[in-house]
């Protein structure tokens, strides 16, 4: 390479690439020797104009140079162990950083929207005696504190019911753990560690917070697509964002529906995933099902007065096969009522005294949700996988992931 010339590399900066010319030669040989051996550089330089195309380095010093050639040909999403195993690569790559600039507008324009409409956002917690036991088959995990036995929270709906009562209007973006079954990682939408945007409003109805929720979804999209257009369009080109009111079915003509398309689906049980999956194929547009049976449910949601055996309550599903997106409803807040369904569920009432004594000081009616955040991406995106739409991400039946 001859000393004299003015050499050329390309550096990315963040999820940018621009094209560095290079004066130094001893520079320009370390640096083009590690482009040979396919290994990492990463270098300080001072430029001008590096949102063009091409720039020439007035100072550029190799800052850290890599041992090895990092292996990127194992960040393939479509083998979620070695995708989860090598996050730490795929962060690296474009294609990535693009997704969590995209993810970090969702969460920016869901704060702002709710910031608007009164709520007080607070830190989530992480432990707790009891946590969430309506999972739907998946598993709780726990460790001990101070030889006590506690649960990682796999859910915060409690915490959430009691804080409306002391502020009215909270949320929390919280990261919940569920052991979900291995076989999940086959609907390309479960993930072990994830994150919900929680909240809860005291006073409001069933139908409150479904309007809410509606126009929680559509400022987002609004928000993104004038924030980050460009990058939304390179993934998902034919994007429209879904206008409120959007549609409804009960949970029974969701079921009658799922056996129309050949999923078996009990009566009084919860849809299946793959029933959830033709339904969700099924439509074009966000659609609510409401008033799922309340045997199937968590104990801290409202029976239907007019029928029992139903919940008022609800899951907003994404169409085209991305599934559930959104789950709430009205929460149970007579002390009486929620003792009795702990009981048919057969839960340890020792771990949930903090709760009760609370209901037993009394907590007002309220209404939340929990929005997936990396669900919520996913569609937005058009991304195949769940595991894609977050940083170090956990797919179910994985192990050794970061």
């Amino acid at each position: 390479m001859p000393a004299s010339r003015t050499e050329s590399f390309r550096v990315r900066i963040g999820d940018r690439e621009v094209k560095v010319k290079v004066r130094n030669p001893r520079v320009a040989k370390l640096l083009q020797e590690s482009v040979n051996a396919g290994v990492e550089v990463f270098v300080g330089l001072k430029a001008s104009n590096l949102d063009g195309g091409s720039v020439v380095a007035e100072d550029v010093r190799i800052v850290h140079r890599g041992m090895v050639r990092p292996p990127y040909e194992d960040v393939d999403p479509s083998i979620p162990a070695t995708f989860a195993r090598r996050s730490y690569l795929a962060i690296r790559l474009p294609k990535y950083q693009k997704v969590l600039k995209v993810q970090h507008v969702i969460l920016k324009s869901a704060r702002r929207f709710l910031e608007e409409e009164g709520f007080t956002e607070l830190l989530p917690p992480v432990i707790s005696t009891a946590s969430d036991p309506g999972l739907r088959g998946a598993r709780k995990l726990k460790t001990v504190l101070y030889g006590r036995e506690y649960e990682l929270m796999s859910s915060i709906v409690m915490f959430k019911q009691v804080a409306a009562s002391a502020l009215g209007k909270v949320y929390f973006i919280a990261r919940n753990v569920r052991e979900e079954p291995p076989e999940n990682a086959a609907t390309w939408r479960h993930l072990v560690e994830f994150t919900q945007l929680d909240l809860e409003q005291v006073g409001a109805s069933m139908e409150e917070l479904m309007r809410l929720g509606e126009r929680l979804i559509s400022r987002i999209c609004v928000d993104v697509l004038s924030e980050a257009g460009s990058i939304v369009r390179e993934f998902n080109p034919g994007i429209e964002c879904p206008t409120p009111p959007f549609k409804r079915i009960t949970f029974r003509e969701a079921a009658q529906l799922a056996r129309s398309l050949g999923e078996p689906t009990p009566e009084y049980g919860e849809l299946t995933q793959k029933g959830e999956e033709a339904i969700s194929k099924h439509f074009s547009e966000p659609f609510w099902i409401v008033n799922f049976p309340s045997a199937s449910r968590g104990f801290y949601y409202l029976r239907d007065p007019r029928d029992p055996r139903y919940n008022r309550d609800f899951n907003l599903i994404l169409p085209g096969g991305f599934g559930e997106v959104m789950d709430g409803g009205e929460r149970e807040y007579r002390y009486e009522e929620v003792l009795a369904r702990l009981n048919e569920l057969g839960e340890d009432l020792s771990k949930y005294s903090w709760f009760l004594d609370a209901l037993k000081i009394g907590l007002a009616p309220s209404a939340g949700f929990g929005l997936g955040i990396e669900r919520l991406t996913r569609y937005i995106l058009n991304l195949r996988y769940v595991w894609e739409a977050t940083a170090f991400p956990k797919p179910p039946g994985v192990t050794d992931a970061p």
